[in-house]
């Protein structure tokens, strides 16, 4: 039995901004250079403008080496707002690109009590170490939340959704310099109001669900939920935080499990999800020939296309024997 949830949020008005702590982290590498850095730029001062009151924040660059702006994060003040403006104006693209050690700097920083970390990454996404870096969010994530922002033409759109789904945020792409401003504003609206956190979803006893790491309900977003279950639900509970506070809800598993068609293609999306957990699996240290046995298992049951598959068009039209 198959089975899909969709969380939508309530609206923006029925939330209360939550108190953060924001670490933003721009790539200042040679390949930002020109167009990517004025949009990465741009990207930081929308930033600066989205903070609250109550929020706290701190900004850090890398190239070949990694500078931050201040020892620890600040409070939102004049002061600590125009050394940031100065900050950013002064960024120069130049070196090479070192990731980790900033992601490591932004990570391992004090927590500051009550606040919520969000770590926003702008870069271009030109690396080639990502199972390194991916590693190092999961084990060094804690209660933080990662953003990424792909910046130009090119980026390394796997890594940074990866990264984001690992950091149980989200992912934007800003392809042209005329797009920066929407996008920013719509992602910085976006996360300054989360609606629910700390999801968890009970669907009963040896259910495969994905997203395994289940990431936070924003304002204007909703989220979907998939499942495999050896039968049919009769009650999903549901937990989190709404508003600081518990939050708890049962759905009617009928109402959220398909059959027929609907089933058939849910069952194929459930398939995709999963095959693709076992390919993240390998950065994990998953064992390549039983992930490809499994993998391969699962294409061939759910007549999907992978790296380990294809698929064979038979041409069945009939022909006339020769005389």
């Amino acid at each position: 039995v198959y089975a899909q949830l969709m969380l939508a949020p309530p609206l923006a008005a029925a939330i209360s901004p939550q108190a953060r702590e924001v670490i933003l982290i721009i790539d200042t590498s040679g390949s930002m250079e020109g167009a990517s850095l004025s949009q990465a730029k741009a990207a930081l001062i929308q930033a600066l403008k989205s903070l609250g009151e109550d929020d706290y924040f701190n900004l850090l660059q890398f190239n070949s080496s990694t500078e931050r702006l201040f020892d620890l994060s600040v409070p939102v003040e004049p002061t600590s707002l125009y050394m940031a403006r100065n900050f950013i104006t002064a960024l120069r693209a130049d070196g090479g690109t070192e990731m980790a050690p900033a992601l490591k700097m932004a990570l391992e920083m004090p927590d500051i009590p009550q606040l919520m970390r969000q770590v926003v990454f702008v870069t271009d996404g030109a690396v080639g170490n990502e199972t390194e870096l991916l590693q190092m969010v999961a084990e060094k994530l804690g209660d933080s939340r990662m953003f990424t922002v792909a910046i130009g033409h090119a980026p390394n759109s796997w890594f940074m959704r990866k990264a984001a789904e690992v950091g149980r945020g989200s992912y934007v792409h800003i392809g042209k310099p005329e797009d920066v401003e929407e996008r920013m504003s719509s992602l910085w609206g976006r996360i300054q109001l989360p609606a629910l956190t700390e999801i968890c979803v009970n669907w009963g006893s040896q259910a495969e669900y994905y997203p395994e790491i289940i990431p936070d309900l924003y304002a204007g977003e909703p989220l979907w939920l998939l499942a495999r279950l050896p039968s049919e639900p009769t009650i999903i509970s549901l937990c989190g935080e709404y508003n600081s506070r518990d939050w708890n809800m049962n759905v009617n598993g009928w109402d959220a499990a398909s059959s027929g068609p609907a089933g058939d293609n849910l069952a194929k999306l459930w398939a995709r999800k999963k095959i693709e957990a076992l390919e993240d699996g390998l950065m994990f240290g998953a064992d390549p020939e039983l992930t490809q046995l499994e993998i391969t298992g699962l294409a061939l049951d759910y007549g999907l296309l992978t790296r380990h598959t294809s698929l064979v068009a038979v041409d069945k039209t009939p022909r006339r024997g020769l005389n």
